[in-house]
């Protein structure tokens, strides 16, 4: 057996030789080539059109008072606090949601009023579960937040008399 198989080596050199060369090449191929692509691809806008349509409705009501942030995560509005039993469970509740609009102060972007625009999902039951719970977190936090149906359009004093009443 031991002799046949250095009998099928020596018979089949150049096709071993052969082999060896485009294994080496297709290693130094792939090291040459870098690492593997991502598979990232930018999401285009950050808002739904009626989402931008109301920003430009709510940048022409706030004016300079306040800076606008767009699509920001709960988790980066609210915290646990430190030291909770269920610090984990009650992080992981906030962690994947994002409220539509934040209203910053202009000197130090402290959050001053939260926006969501509701538009007909939040009529699903899921979206009611959800928010009632973001409503409630956002009371606990002492951190104002407004809901505003979708409209086709804004008026940009109703939506500054809004904010002033809850500010």
């Amino acid at each position: 057996m031991f002799e046949f198989a250095v009998h099928i080596l020596i018979a089949w050199w150049p096709f071993w030789v052969v082999l060896g060369i485009v294994i080496a090449l297709i290693l130094l191929l792939r090291t040459w080539a870098g690492p593997e692509r991502m598979p990232y691809v930018a999401r285009g806008q950050l808002v739904t059109k009626p989402e931008l349509r109301f920003y430009k409705s709510l940048v022409k009501a706030v004016q300079d008072d306040w800076e606008i942030f767009a699509m920001v995560r709960i988790a980066d509005l609210l915290r646990v606090e430190k030291g909770h039993k269920n610090h984990r469970k009650w992080l992981n509740k906030i962690l994947a949601k994002h409220i539509d609009f934040v209203l910053c102060h202009p000197g130090t972007l402290e959050p001053q009023v939260c926006i969501e625009l509701d538009d007909a999902s939040h009529n699903r039951p899921d979206r009611i579960e959800r928010d009632i719970f973001v409503n409630a977190a956002f009371d606990a936090a002492d951190l104002p937040l407004l809901r505003i149906p979708t409209q086709t359009s804004y008026r940009a004093r109703e939506i500054r008399d809004m904010i002033d009443d809850v500010v």
